[in-house]
């Protein structure tokens, strides 16, 4: 493994770079592998790195270690040992210095757990201002605990907290995330959000990897999650997405608590090594816009879609509405396969067992190919189904139906905020309190799409779709 580089001004529109950290000894007698992490801007140079006014971008990543070595440090690691080392750039990513002279900054997880050396990882590293130190969260997986450290200059650690084990268990904890949000807009009152990846051990219906968060408070020591955030058991979680393919989610450094932006891994350990395309192996999720909202007296997690929508929605767009939409389906024709929806129906009465509506997308004309996206009243639950979404034969778990708890607005009104790409769809339920995310692999010719409704008429039905253009030049 090593580290990839891409850049963007807009968070849509991307450009390959080439290979930031490259495993070492690559490809024939590889000594260190770069595992995840991240990096920041030390604007105050207090690493020392920065030289002739420029300012070091610093990354600390989890050094992967397959063999016994003596390090260019001098220290010493053993077969599969996971330690923490760090490296800086001065010319704004562009090229890495990895700091072998004491690499690994973090040689060990702490004393209690340092049998837990093959398990030591993903450090996550930001600027607390309030303390005026830098923090860093590494997850210590197999124990399911979050340790907290800080420093005063990336280079030596100590650690100062450890959180967990709470909620899911089932799994690996591993690639954490720690940010600050304002609550209901209010840049005064604000809380923490303690988000870790959990494989296996997803979301209910998923097989495989998922990102499971916490609300709380932090002190720049200790992390407190409120008590309506921990659930007594094991298994019960608050799932940062309900689908199958959103992991390892990790925020941008440097923005302000108002624009906080995340990005998820849009895979699943289940079968990402299996999923039937070459040589590319997935993709990023939508990069999400996070902030706290209070809805039924829960403070909740909300995500919306952080792209420039003007620079890739065409012109081609379709309006439509329906006063109801009888029991049945309603033929939309070709729309593509690359488009922005947003659906929003009224709330109904459960007349019967089965009373849902919603879009078909990504079908063939003979609807023998379809993803469904949709709405069970009864349950109140948004819904994806991808059981005949093309290839689906590469792993037994793959052809599964997915929910997300969604409750209608004040108005009683269902909305979906619909992201479908040649391989994937994106749900945004409501204002974004609900979301689920699953990959696809529909044929070339899949771009039909059709209303359905059953149990009964949906009324006050409106759709818009969106054509939107390839991100890449």
């Amino acid at each position: 493994m090593s580290w990839g580089h891409a850049t963007s001004k807009d968070l849509t529109h991307w450009e390959e770079q080439p290979i930031a950290l490259l495993a070492r000894g690559f490809p024939d007698n590889v000594t260190e592998m770069f595992f995840t992490g991240s990096a920041v801007a030390d604007v105050n140079n207090t690493s020392g790195f920065g030289a002739d006014g420029k300012v070091p971008l610093v990354a600390m990543y989890t050094s992967f270690y397959p063999i016994a070595q003596t390090l260019p440090s001098g220290k010493k690691v053993k077969a599969s040992q996971q330690s923490q080392s760090i490296a800086y750039s001065l010319d704004d990513g562009t090229t890495w210095h990895t700091y072998d002279s004491e690499n690994p900054v973090i040689h060990y997880p702490p004393t209690p757990y340092k049998d837990q050396y093959e398990n030591f990882r993903d450090p996550f590293v930001f600027w607390h201002d309030q303390s005026h130190k830098w923090v860093l969260i590494t997850a210590i997986s197999e124990l399911h605990k979050l340790v907290i450290w800080t420093s005063d200059n990336l280079k030596e650690w100590s650690a100062v907290s450890e959180f967990g084990p709470f909620n899911a268990v089932g799994g690996v904890w591993e690639c954490p995330n720690i940010f600050q949000l304002p609550l209901d807009g209010d840049e005064v009152s604000t809380k923490w959000v303690m988000a870790a990846g959990v494989n296996p051990g997803g979301p209910p219906e998923t097989v495989g990897s998922g990102t499971q968060f916490f609300v709380g408070d932090f002190n720049g020591t200790t992390f407190v999650p409120d008590a309506s955030s921990v659930y007594p058991g094991n298994g019960t979680a608050n799932w940062m997405d309900w689908g199958p393919d959103f992991y390892a989610a990790n925020s941008y450094n440097g923005l302000p608590d108002t624009d906080h932006v995340s990005i998820g891994w849009m895979n699943n350990w289940q079968y990402g090594e299996n999923i039937p395309t070459y040589p590319w192996r997935s993709a990023m999720a939508a990069p999400r816009h996070l902030s706290l909202r209070t809805i039924d007296q829960k403070v909740t997690l909300v995500q919306q879609p952080r792209i420039d929508w003007k620079s890739i929605t065409s012109h081609k767009k379709h309006s439509q509405s329906w006063k109801s939409v009888a029991e049945g389906t309603e033929d939309l024709g070709s729309r593509g396969k690359t488009l922005e929806i947003n659906l929003s129906f009224d709330d109904r009465q459960q007349d019967s067992a089965t009373s849902d509506f919603g879009i078909i997308l990504q079908a063939t004309s003979d609807m023998q190919q379809q993803t469904r996206v949709g709405y069970d009243f009864k349950a109140r639950k948004v819904f994806l189904d991808r059981r005949k979404s093309g290839d689906v034969s590469f792993d037994k778990t793959f052809a599964s139906v997915y929910h997300a708890p969604l409750v209608p607005n004040a108005d009683g009104v269902v909305r979906l905020k619909v992201l479908v790409d040649w391989s994937s769809v994106e749900i945004f339920g409501g204002d974004g309190e609900s979301t689920l995310t699953a990959q696809i692999f529909p044929s070339e010719n899949a771009t039909y799409a059709r209303l359905f409704s059953t149990g009964g008429s949906t009324e006050n039905v409106k759709l818009d779709t969106s054509d939107l253009s390839s991100i890449w030049h």
